[in-house]
Formats: C-alpha cells, structure tokens, sequence
C-alpha cells in the first residue's frame, strides 16, 4: 500500500492577551499559505497586536494533510 500526502489547509492560531484574560485567550485565522514563512506570522502578529491592543503569547501554525492510499 502506497500513501500520498497532500497538502489541505493551514491556519495561524495567536494566543492573545490582556487584562480580562492574562493567560491568553485562541483566536485561529484561516486560509494561511503552505509556505508562510516566520517574518510574516511575526509580522501578522504584530499587526493583529496593534489592532486590537492585547499582547500576543505564541503563535501556532496547524497545518492539514490529506492523505491518500492506494492499493
């Protein structure tokens, strides 16, 4: 039996912080490129952090495979 992998989908989800939630609440962000690169999740994060004025903990790139097995 032979896998293939295919890529599917990828999301960016930032941890966010503030004074109403000081360990940081999820908030995920769909339709994130298979090959996003650290300057721009650093730079995304940066901007989601000016706009709405929380600090943000971590970031995680979650990534779906698809995959196929043939026969």
């Amino acid at each position: 039996m032979q896998m293939v992998r295919n890529f599917k989908s990828a999301k960016i989800q930032l941890t966010l912080t503030n004074s109403d939630h000081p360990k940081g609440v999820k908030h995920p962000f769909n339709n994130v490129s298979e090959s996003v690169t650290n300057d721009q999740v650093a730079r995304f994060s940066a901007a989601i952090e000016m706009l709405t004025a929380e600090k943000c903990l971590d970031a995680d790139i979650i990534v779906t495979n698809q995959v196929s097995m043939n026969k």
